[in-house]
């Protein structure tokens, strides 16, 4: 039985070499830090996966197990195409000489590293093919764009009215002024600017348009108080705690990646949803508690989702701001994104954040030292059932039975088929004889 350690499997680059080879590069997040894989792949998998184009633009997550369909009678695996627009779950056929080459990148095998590409640093060490065009990319940004230039029109609308100055003489049939007669001496009211309508603003927010309303006034971010000289606060844990739950603590010099080999953790990511108060009535059924790492926009988008949380007792901790990659962005960036999110959590729990879970799992020593900076531990995983790529709750489900469990730190999502699958996940682990803690 295959104990699952792999946190993130990337596509770095996809092409040919000068050689003719078909050539992929991999990154990989482990218990020990990141590593690089580059493997030669048949002519099947190549084209496959070079139809989906899937490095326009964005970023791409590969599913570490490729499966068997037995009604197709091949191979396949997915990837998760990421862009600042959208994300996208993809499809493609592959051979078993790739399954086997993925097999050996999830045992580490050495002979498949990159040059140089052992340690955490990443090197693209292929160009990924560039294949935008103009009307890909504007395909890609289509509805910014719509709603972009909706707010346009309502702009130059409000500008037209203001030019004329918004005043009953500029209206059809009202009585105008002779040309070169001569001011009143009276004070003209400065116009005040005419506020967008609430379906225009409305429109904007679905359609992603605006810039994020923190990222947008540094006045506000600047607001945000220093958690240093802030007052001391019961932790969003010491919740869970009173509801009688086992609650394990992290050592703060290290990553964590495992428990005990009695006991395991149930940790749902990316929320909080229209789901979220399904999973913790679930879990309150079932008397046990899990951790949630809510993302602060979808905090923004779903309040009620954290407030349910925490009150039932569930650990909750910070997902960053926008799900981004924060160890690409600048020491200013990174610490201002962790900030908001706990911010908006201690709004809206009045208990403190104290953990920290990156997305991705793309982690370094700077980004651990900047959650530690604002008082949070980090905590990472080492199952993944990938429920976000299941087909059905039984696909779930199959995963804790088949995968050892000893020790699991399972990273979950708020997805339909995780909701139906988590009564028969639990009753699973209890009857294996599993402790199941939040953190």
């Amino acid at each position: 039985m295959e104990t699952y350690s792999i946190q993130v499997m990337e596509l770095l680059s996809l092409g040919r070499t000068e050689d003719g080879r078909n050539r992929m590069v991999i990154a990989v997040s482990r218990e020990d830090g990141q590593h690089t894989y580059a493997i030669d792949i048949d002519e099947l998998t190549f084209s496959e996966l070079e139809a989906l184009r899937p490095l326009d633009g964005g970023r791409a997550r590969l599913s570490p197990y490729p499966k068997w369909d037995p009604y197709r009678q091949t191979y396949y695996s997915a990837l998760v195409r990421m862009t600042s627009a959208l994300q996208d779950t993809l499809y493609f056929a592959c051979s078993e000489a790739y399954l086997a080459q993925i097999r050996l990148i999830r045992q580490g095998e050495p002979s498949l590293l990159a040059p140089g590409g052992a340690g955490g640093k990443i090197a693209r060490e292929l160009p990924a093919r560039s294949r935008w065009t103009l009307p890909r990319k504007l395909a890609a940004y289509g509805p910014r764009l719509s709603a972009l230039l909706l707010l346009l029109l309502c702009g130059a609308a409000i500008f037209l009215y203001v030019s004329a100055g918004g005043r009953a003489d500029a209206l059809p049939g009202a009585e105008t002024k002779p040309a070169g007669a001569a001011e009143t001496s009276a004070p003209v009211e400065p116009v005040k600017p005419v506020a967008a309508r609430d379906d225009v603003k409305e429109a904007a927010v679905h359609a992603d348009v605006r810039a994020d309303a923190h990222e947008a006034a540094p006045a506000e971010a600047a607001a945000i108080p220093d958690k240093q000289a802030a007052p001391a606060q019961a932790s969003l844990q010491q919740g869970a705690k009173a509801a009688g739950y086992v609650v394990v603590d992290i050592d703060a010099k290290k990553k964590f990646f495992g428990l005990p080999k009695d006991e395991v953790a149930l940790t749902f990511d990316d929320g909080p949803s229209p789901l979220t108060k399904k999973i913790v009535d679930i879990l309150t059924a079932h008397k046990i508690a899990a951790t949630f790492l809510f993302v602060g926009k979808n905090a923004e988008r779903h309040p009620e989702g954290v407030v349910y949380a925490h009150e039932h007792g569930m650990s909750v901790g910070n997902h960053s701001w926008d799900h981004s990659v924060l160890t690409k962005a600048s020491a200013k960036d990174r610490s201002k994104n962790l900030s908001m999110t706990s911010s908006l959590l201690e709004s809206l729990t009045g208990e403190k954040v104290t953990l920290f879970r990156p997305p991705y799992g793309a982690v370094d020593d700077a980004l651990v030292s900047a959650a530690a900076k604002e008082r949070m531990k980090t905590l990472l995983w080492n199952r993944d059932p990938e429920d976000w790529n299941a087909k059905s709750a039984d696909d779930i489900i199959r995963y804790f039975k088949e995968i050892e469990a000893a020790g699991g730190v399972y990273v979950m999502h708020e997805d339909q088929h995780t909701v139906e699958a988590l009564p028969a996940i639990i009753e699973y682990l209890k009857k294996e004889g599993f402790k199941i803690r939040c953190f």
